[in-house]
């Protein structure tokens, strides 16, 4: 797999991350792709005593947790086209938070995302010459503003590099975002089913050099 590939497959995944994002947001009052308000609001419902709330902050944590492995171990095996399942399950998730009720406790509307971001985090996240998650924005920031620095401090144009691909990586994040906020103003909960949308366009990445040589196969000459 080329550098090149890598980075336009995590882009995509990156449009995909902007747009679940957003949507749990706007739609479920809460960031769907981490887990720390997650843990935070599991330990605040426990502390204050209410149970039923509290469990179900903490399943929300086992279905990001099982995920999490789940897509580790399937990428560390190597026998399965990981790329490619992460992407229908980001559009499964996709649909499925479309028809989920908006008056179910927000955190149960958060569970499809927990295994959406969690795979595209682990399959996606170390691609292209770096460690960026193309869930959330906090260390793409960082990173972007350090390498900035460096490159001011020392010169070495690598570090230039690292910050056009980190500030790259925020920027089709948020342009995912953007495009989940326009729908989800204009489609409300359904907006969900445009989430398929940036998933198309992650599949195309993923797929792409075998698109490209079936094309060069079918526009090859017949050998005689």
């Amino acid at each position: 797999m080329s550098m090149r590939h890598e980075r336009a497959m995590h882009r995509a995944s990156c449009l995909v991350g902007g747009y679940a994002a957003i949507y749990t947001v706007l739609m479920r009052m809460s960031l769907g792709s981490s887990q720390t308000v997650n843990l935070l609001e599991a330990m605040s419902s426990l502390l204050s005593k209410c149970f039923a709330q509290a469990f179900l902050f903490f399943l929300g944590t086992v279905i990001y947790g099982v995920s999490v492995f789940a897509a580790s171990y399937l990428k560390r095996k190597g026998k399965v086209d990981v790329c490619t399942i992460s992407t229908i399950i980001n559009m499964v998730g996709f649909v499925v938070l479309g028809f989920l009720p908006l008056d179910i406790p927000p955190v149960v509307g958060l569970y499809p995302t927990f295994i959406m971001m969690s795979f595209t985090w682990v399959v996606f996240g170390n691609m292209g010459g770096y460690a960026s998650a193309p869930i959330f924005s906090t260390n793409n920031f960082r990173q972007t503003i350090g390498s900035i620095a460096e490159y001011c401090a020392d010169g070495d144009k690598k570090h230039l590099d690292k910050a056009k691909y980190f500030a790259g990586t925020l920027a089709m994040f948020h342009i995912g975002a953007a495009a989940g906020y326009a729908a989800c103003l204009a489609a409300g909960r359904s907006a969900a089913f445009f989430g398929l949308l940036p998933c198309m366009i992650l599949l195309a990445a993923v797929n792409a050099p075998k698109l490209a040589a079936l094309f060069h196969f079918r526009k090859s000459p017949v050998n005689n």
